[in-house]
């Protein structure tokens, strides 16, 4: 027998990424949000950088259009000049990364657009935020402190920009949600159970700011690092508790008293 080819006698199979079967009614997961919100996961950092430049200015086009105040679009748009700056040393990309004018066709087609478009920004920001909380983190191992008081800062920035941006992505009548942006995220068109639960970049953020906050409290504590660090410090967590609240704000403008599509995901699958 010839053996040389053998392993061609064995196909590949399919597995799922959470290692079970599949179910006639399975749950929403990150995979069904990356692909709602049009996510695509690349390893390419150009591609990446040309997503961004784009989302930008795609979003500081449409800004004047959304009635946000003055307050909010400076601070959304403190995060983009900061994603806009880092993008300048980026690899180059050879696609454009010019904004094509999408035309608008009535309320609910502005409300989807926004809400998809806001996000996309969202997770670029929240991506340069990631980025920023390594380098706190690897500046606390140095120990560096002037730059863990830069990046600090420089996060607290985006924070706040993130949270101009949900602000954005939310800036439409709360009947197109009701009509148009909610149902777009229930069956059958998205699994039960949607949810921002499964933001990757987000669920990212958080896991590093839960292990900075004891390290930064801690150094500045013991005064190993500046007084002003400690000041900046202080700022983060305010601009986190500001994004956490304002972010229920908003959820509560849409679905006032109702909870979140995995909330009553979680509320049918216990009557069941």
């Amino acid at each position: 027998m010839n053996t040389e080819n053998k392993t061609d006698l064995i196909e590949t199979i399919a597995l799922r990424d959470d290692a079970r079967a599949p179910t006639s009614e399975t749950a929403a997961d990150s995979r069904h949000y990356d692909d709602y919100f049009r996510i695509d996961r690349t390893d390419d950092s150009a591609t990446w950088w040309a997503g961004a430049q784009r989302v930008a200015r795609l979003v500081v086009d449409d800004l004047p259009a959304t009635g946000l105040d003055e307050d909010l679009r400076a601070d959304l748009l403190a995060g983009v000049s900061r994603l806009l700056l880092a993008s300048a040393s980026a690899p180059a990309h050879s696609g454009t990364t010019m904004p094509v004018r999408t035309p608008t066709h009535g309320e609910d087609s502005v409300a989807a657009r926004r809400w998809k478009l806001g996000h996309h920004l969202f997770h670029h920001m929240l991506s340069l935020m990631n980025s920023h909380a390594d380098g706190i983190a690897s500046a606390l191992d140095e120990p560096d402190p002037v730059t863990v008081g830069l990046l600090v800062e420089e996060l607290t920035v985006l924070y706040d920009s993130a949270t101009a941006t949900m602000h954005y992505a939310s800036s439409f009548p709360i009947s197109a949600y009701a009509e148009t942006v909610r149902p777009s995220m229930e069956p059958p068109w998205m699994p039960p159970g949607f949810s921002g639960v499964f933001n990757r970049e987000h669920e990212t953020l958080l896991s590093s700011l839960t292990g900075l906050k004891p390290r930064l409290r801690g150094r500045t504590a013991e005064r190993s690092l500046p007084a002003d660090v400690k000041t900046a410090s202080r700022a983060l967590w305010k601009a986190q508790s500001r994004n956490r609240r304002e972010h229920k704000m908003i959820c509560e403008r849409f679905v006032p008293g109702g909870g979140s599509l995995l909330q009553d995901y979680f509320d049918e699958t216990r009557k069941g």
